[in-house]
């Protein structure tokens, strides 16, 4: 996953919760039908049934890496890290110990038939999400001692057990965050099969079940059409308190809120705090158009979706040309109000806000437009789904590469000799 995303991907689970889940408070009346190809119908599971309840379980118990054991633990699905130091791994055997309990339960959620995040509501939090990744470097590790020990066949097993958990996330009724969080475990377990194959002695039959195990692009695909409908389900059901959502970014100084705020552009971070200053935000006529951003997401999600299944030659960039409209005329719109205000301190005052008053109800749709601009909304997440398809067609190249070479002793001369001799 690259650095933003990697790095979006965790913001989410704390600022979403407190910001980004909400669509607008508006009668049913007012909103327009939501498009078939759109319309999803949660159906929640029974817990008994549910596999994810065990990982919310698991992190209950989770003791965490320090920060010399978080870099030592990364041999074991990242290639090119170096190998740890023989105190590195008697820390990370002792941690692995004290997970025993976190693991068993994870191992436990294996048995569950169905998975389904818990958390239906985005003001709450996702413990489950944040233990997520820790819960997969155990896995990961205890994986590559057993195969350090020879124990091939049980070290496979658990590298196959890996890619249905983190597949079981991504089909688990995901949303975004879901969908971003369980293919970056997937992507670290991807790379510790890779590991795995490079010992010599490893039997070819477990490597040819580990490709067999591999996830189609198919699937991919269809599990992100998937998490579009369910982000646009929460978009178009939830809704927005407006005068709240003022008070509380007014409130979050050093907080979530200012490390979300650190994503926007330079240009607009002060607009931010002005558009939603709750001195201001009651009078303004029509703060947040919701149709508007509910006609704007059906026309964008569909563009996403088609990125998603087309070759990347074919690629529609028209999302991140809107998006780049969006910042040009919000600088622009907003430019008289921040002239006008450029003296006055934050959260304004109330004679400070009646002096913009004017200013501000002549910007159209002024708290939608400034998360438009934002980089934390569904921007080049269809790009996300062409990196997660391209790594995995990587190991899968790179496995059967392995593979063919281990039965045939030599590498293929053609890319068709590979393909012919894996099917």
């Amino acid at each position: 996953m690259p650095a933003l995303l990697k790095k979006i991907s965790f913001v989410c689970l704390f600022v979403f919760a407190s910001i980004i889940g909400w669509s607008a408070s508006v009668s049913k009346d007012e909103k327009p039908t939501i498009p078939a190809d759109f319309y999803y119908e949660f159906k929640p599971i029974s817990p008994d049934e549910n596999a994810i309840i065990l990982w919310r379980q698991a992190t209950e118990a989770l003791s965490i890496l320090d920060d010399k054991e978080k870099q030592a633990i990364k041999f074991c699905w990242t290639p090119a890290d170096r190998e740890p130091s023989d105190d590195d791994l008697n820390d990370l055997r002792s941690w692995l110990k004290r997970n025993r309990e976190t693991l068993e339960l994870f191992n436990a959620s294996l048995q569950k038939p169905k998975a389904q995040w818990p958390e239906r509501n985005f003001h709450n939090t996702h413990p489950e999400l944040s233990g997520l990744s820790l819960m997969f470097q155990a896995r990961l590790f205890e994986a590559d001692q057993l195969a350090e020990q020879n124990k091939f066949t049980e070290a496979a097993k658990s590298l196959e057990s890996d890619l249905k958990l983190a597949q079981m996330g991504i089909e688990g009724d995901a949303a975004l965050i879901h969908y971003l969080v369980a293919c970056r475990v997937r992507t670290m377990t991807q790379d510790a099969i890779l590991r795995f194959a490079t010992r010599k002695q490893v039997p070819v039959s477990l490597l040819k079940e580990l490709l067999k195990n591999l996830p189609s692009l198919d699937l991919e695909t269809n599990a992100y059409d998937h998490a579009l409908r369910v982000e646009f389900t929460y978009q178009y059901n939830d809704a927005l308190d407006l005068k709240m959502l003022a008070e509380n970014l007014s409130k979050m100084s050093g907080t979530n809120s200012e490390l979300y705020l650190g994503f926007y552009p330079d240009d607009l971070q002060r607009a931010f705090k002005i558009l939603l200053d709750p001195s201001l935000v009651p009078l303004h006529p029509k703060p947040y158009d919701a149709n508007a951003e509910i006609e704007k997401s059906i026309r964008h999600y569909r563009i996403y979706r088609t990125n998603s299944f087309v070759p990347w030659t074919e690629r529609n960039g028209q999302v991140e040309l809107d998006h780049e409209n969006d910042h040009t005329d919000m600088v622009q719109d907003v430019e008289p109000l921040l002239e006008l205000l450029k003296n006055d301190s934050l959260p304004l005052s109330r004679q400070a806000a009646q002096k913009a008053r004017l200013t501000y109800s002549k910007i159209q749709n002024p708290i939608g437009r400034i998360f438009d601009t934002s980089i934390l909304s569904f921007v080049a997440s269809d790009l996300k789904v062409c990196q997660v398809r391209t790594e995995r067609e990587a190991t899968r190249t790179c496995l059967a590469l392995i593979i063919f070479e281990r039965s045939k002793g030599k590498l293929p001369a053609t890319l068709s000799d590979l393909v012919n001799e894996m099917i």
